[in-house]
């Protein structure tokens, strides 16, 4: 059985993966690719602002990326 994804995007769906403590994935997307490429495997979310996202000590662009909370 292999997991599911949640792209987050709103501060509440950045939160509620924090507080849940979920892996978080930081993905680039161009279009017309409709899968991404991986950037980085993150870890949990330690913070959010309207421009950035920081996962497990480093910081991402949140206009640039695609987050993917893992789900079991």
């Amino acid at each position: 059985m292999s997991a599911t994804y949640k792209v987050l995007e709103s501060d509440a769906e950045f939160l509620t993966a924090a507080l849940a403590q979920s892996k978080v994935s930081v993905w680039l997307r161009l279009e017309p690719d409709p899968i991404g490429h991986l950037m980085d495997y993150g870890g949990i979310v330690e913070g959010y602002t309207p421009d950035s996202i920081k996962l497990d000590g480093s910081h991402f662009v949140r206009e640039r990326f695609e987050f993917r909370a893992y789900i079991k």
